[in-house]
């Protein structure tokens, strides 16, 4: 006699399912549900006012209008694209002779740039000789002119009459050639003394050391510093100033008698 649980066992193995072992219940399934969002949802809407604020607004207009080129523009194009063109072709030529790309570039561009630096020396040459520049002299230290009546060369001490001569300067307001002259003038002194041998051949620094007495030699000094500063340093001097150096001479001269 069959049972309706042996049917049951022979149709699941047939469709090929599993077999629910005896005193077992079959698991069941929770049913889906959906939970419903119930929260309020403030929908957001762009200010249409603002907007058409920053669609007026040309800071704010990113597309840009390309304007047609001009005929200028159209003859630079040329120009550069035939320099190009040129400067590839003086590659291609190097390459092919030393079998290299890279040296056939760098000759290229050693001859480029010693063509643009030869072209623009031209350039400035012709530019300082249409101004009438003397291009030796270009960057040679003009002395100011000044009207000096002795001549550095050939003047002699003892020649000169100094208190008409530096009378002359300062009327003359030259006071860089007073100067000259108070120093002139103290040469004089120590010579006239036979403290120094003066010879027109010699330097400052020669007369500083042949004097003995360390007082008179540091006082010269000082005289000869102020003498060089204004005569060979070209430093400006106006009256307050010369008058100022007037009284270092003096008193040199009067540690002199």
């Amino acid at each position: 006699m069959f049972k309706p649980s042996n049917i049951l066992h022979q149709t699941n193995l047939a469709m090929g399912g599993h077999v629910v072992p005896a005193g077992k219940a079959s698991p069941l399934h929770a049913p889906a549900f959906i939970k419903v969002d119930t929260v309020d949802v403030a929908v957001k809407h762009f200010n249409e006012a603002a907007m058409d604020k920053y669609k007026n607004d040309k800071d704010f207009n990113y597309h840009v209008i390309k304007e047609g080129l001009s005929w200028w523009d159209h003859f630079w194009s040329w120009v550069w694209h035939l320099w190009a063109s040129f400067w590839n072709w003086v590659a291609e030529l190097f390459q092919k002779l030393f079998g290299s790309a890279n040296m056939g570039k760098s000759s290229a561009n050693v001859i480029k740039y010693v063509i643009l630096g030869a072209g623009a020396f031209a350039i400035i040459y012709c530019i300082i000789k249409l101004l009438g520049i003397s291009f030796p002299h270009l960057f040679k230290k003009q002395a100011k002119s000044a009207s000096v009546p002795y001549s550095e060369a050939v003047e002699n001490i003892h020649e000169i009459s100094f208190d008409e001569a530096i009378d002359d300067a300062l009327s003359n307001k030259n006071y860089r050639l007073a100067v000259r002259l108070l120093y002139l003038r103290s040469l004089k002194q120590l010579s006239d003394l036979n403290l120094i041998n003066w010879k027109i051949e010699k330097t400052n620094t020669a007369y500083i050391n042949e004097l003995t007495n360390a007082g008179q030699r540091e006082q010269f000094t000082v005289v000869t510093r102020q003498f060089e500063y204004v005569w060979y340093g070209d430093f400006p001097i106006d009256g307050q100033s010369y008058q100022r150096i007037n009284n270092i001479f003096q008193e040199f001269k009067q540690s002199l008698s």
